[in-house]
């Protein structure tokens, strides 16, 4: 597995762990819902930035 299919899992899993959160009544839904997007936010910056000059970098 490449390093742009970890981080991309790694991020759905954190998005599906704060909406179960959000459901079961932990989270606030507008609080939770900007950490949904925080972190599709910043998996999107990684995978777009790794394709390019960032490739051989560990």
């Amino acid at each position: 597995m490449s390093r742009q299919t970890v981080i991309r899992v790694g991020a759905l899993s954190i998005q599906i762990a704060i909406l179960l959160l959000i459901w079961q009544g932990f989270l606030h839904p507008i609080r939770g819902g900007l950490l949904v997007l925080a972190v599709g936010f910043v998996a999107f910056f990684f995978t777009r930035d790794s394709s390019g000059r960032n490739q051989g970098h560990r």
